[in-house]
């Protein structure tokens, strides 16, 4: 068993010290950072933070995109014993100010301007912050930054005068000491510090690998925000295990471009991009002439009923001839623009639709799905490759043990459990009951072969199709505020992004539609013209300022009706009852995701 994430990343570097552990843009293309060149800016960066006066224990916080400075910040500050608060780079400065607040950071890494300007915003209110660094060069500011290079320096004077004290360091980490407190959103709107420490890390690290079964020869290709815990031990730590190669994406939206210059051998994303790629292959396909539809059709059956037949060791000659026959005229080509060299794509945050799923199976690209969650040091269950049953989100891996309550609840106990929630002992103390079990909040139920199914949520989080978990109550709230808004219902579970159910305030509504000259003779007239959306739209927008771009609402719904107990929408003490609220206006909220 290895001492600490950091131990992991030390014994790739002694056996692949040549090798790229990280690839980045560079000028146009592509260059590397080998693991040896990694693990020497990891140290100078660990001594620059001792040398300018952290220490261990302090919680230092990390603002910005994918890029190698992420993953040696996260390594350095592991190294000399600091706790790494990461931060969505989408967050607006008041969201920001209250992770750093709670945390008590003393440090922050910044990635650039953009990043910075929203630190000076707030830098007053975090009275315990006393150093900010930055990835890039930040032009004109003022003096109490600290560069990237100025710290590499700090830590080459720093070597000289204690040549010892970087291992001494390391190897004083305790595997039961705290090293990342990584903030979820909870539905009180205020995110919770989830306490984690470097042995439920080791062991989720290697039990999961184990599952997927990576190879030195891997690379991935990194787009998710490292902020979260999926891409930083999905599509980080596993693969610096195995001594893969991570590169990263220029951003967000090149994706597709730099799958191409990459050519990745796995990828851990979220559903919504698989789904993205099967829907404009179907596009495509759709959009030229009849023949190549009729052949893409044949393959794509062709292609599943072979994965059927060899998932079941009923394989024959026929199968596979037309299987390559397939492979030929319509696969390799699909293939082809994902790299060429595509092993298996890994999916996680949210579920994955069985025709997405059925899709990649049929051109022998067997999607890995998972199941997880911040408080579990992240993975709970895995799909063993090769082995899919569509719905599920496969078995728990090794050492965690999956239990369901009597209510249907998903129970979770293990090494891999977190030390609790920072600062928040009695929340703790009603997620985490006396016998260890974890209270996921999600349930379930596991079959005959222990695969698990989650089928509902016991509370109302929103999980978007991009795996971005959006808390309903503060939003409902904040527009609640607007004198035109009566009431309101956010959804968006599953979906692209968050939309709203919303119930006028007729009375104010009409008084301001007589200053605007607007007449209309019923509520339906009223919702339906075009100055009173336009107007929704501004008021909803500027109501949404405090919150990051996943949790805006993009669209919404006026009801010319007022949701009622009555209806069985809202229950006795006016709290709404959003399944019903979904299942009611299910056709309309259907085509507003169908127009988007």
């Amino acid at each position: 068993m290895y001492q600490s994430i950091v131990h992991i990343l030390l014994r790739s570097i002694e056996k692949f010290p040549n090798k790229d552990a990280l690839r980045y843009r560079k000028n146009g293309s592509y260059t590397g950072l080998t693991y040896r060149q990694m693990g020497d800016q990891i140290e100078l960066i660990s001594r620059g933070l001792i040398a300018i006066g952290l220490k261990p224990g302090d919680r230092i916080a990390i603002l910005s995109y994918n890029r190698p400075e992420w993953p040696i910040a996260d390594f350095a500050i592991f190294s000399m014993r600091g706790l790494v608060v990461p931060i969505y780079h989408t967050l607006p400065a008041g969201q920001i100010a209250y992770i750093l607040k709670d945390s008590g950071a003393r440090a922050i890494f910044v990635e650039d301007k953009v990043q910075h300007q929203k630190i000076m915003e707030i830098r007053e209110q975090c009275k315990e912050l006393e150093f900010v660094f930055s990835f890039s060069k930040i032009a004109h500011a003022d003096g109490k930054i600290i560069s990237w290079p100025d710290l590499l320096d700090q830590g080459q004077s720093h070597r000289k005068a204690h040549p010892e004290e970087y291992l001494e360091n390391v190897n004083a980490i305790n595997p039961e000491e705290i090293c990342t407190l990584v903030y979820t959103s909870g539905t009180t709107g205020h995110p919770k510090g989830v306490m984690l420490h470097h042995k439920g890390f080791v062991k989720d690290v290697i039990n999961s690998e184990a599952v997927f079964g990576l190879y030195p020869e891997d690379v991935f290709l990194s787009f998710l925000p490292l902020s979260h815990l999926y891409e930083r031990l999905g599509g980080h730590w596993c693969p610096l295990y195995r001594g893969s190669t991570i590169a990263y994406a220029d951003d967000i939206n090149s994706v597709v471009d730099d799958i191409q210059l990459v050519r990745p051998t796995v990828m851990v994303s979220v559903p919504r991009l698989y789904e993205k790629i099967s829907s404009k292959v179907i596009e495509q396909v759709e959009a030229g002439p009849p023949l190549r539809k009729k052949i893409f059709y044949w393959a794509l059956k062709t292609g599943r009923h072979f994965h059927e037949l060899k998932f079941t060791n009923r394989k024959s000659r026929l199968a596979t001839w037309k299987y390559h026959i397939a492979e030929k005229l319509v696969f390799s080509k699909i293939k082809q623009k994902l790299g060429g060299r595509f092993r298996f794509p890994i999916s996680g945050g949210a579920p994955l639709s069985t025709e997405t799923l059925k899709f990649f199976e049929a051109m022998g690209l067997q999607i890995v799905e998972g199941y997880g969650m911040t408080e579990t040091h992240l993975i709970i269950s895995l799909t063993p490759p090769g082995s899919t049953k569509y719905g599920s989100c496969g078995k728990p891996i090794p050492e965690v043990d999956v239990r369901i309550a009597d209510d249907g609840e998903i129970l979770v106990r293990g090494e891999t459990i977190m030390a609790g929630y920072y600062g928040k002992n009695e929340l703790t103390k009603e997620v985490i009951d006396r016998d260890g079990w974890l209270h996921t909040g999600d349930i379930g139920h596991l079959d005959d072969d222990n695969y698990l199914y989650i089928t509902d949520r016991k509370k109302n989080i929103l999980v978007t199709a991009g795996g971005k978990n959006v808390a309903p109550a503060p939003i409902e709230h904040a527009l609640k505020r607007s004198k035109f808004i009566e009431d309101v219902c956010l959804v968006g579970d599953q979906r692209k992004f968050i939309s709203a159910i919303i119930v006028p305030n007729f009375e104010n509504l009409k008084i301001w539609a007589d200053k605007q000259n607007i007449t209309f003779s019923s509520e339906t007239e009223v919702i339906e013209n075009e100055k009173i959306i336009e107007m929704f739209s501004e008021e909803i927008e500027s109501l949404q300022s405090d919150f990051a771009r996943y949790e805006k609402i993009k669209k919404f719904i006026l009801l010319t009706q007022p949701l009622t107990v009555e209806n069985g929408e809202l229950t006795p003490s006016l709290k709404i009852k959003r399944n019903v609220v979904e299942k009611r206006f299910k056709e309309q909220i259907d085509q507003v995701y169908l127009e988007a």
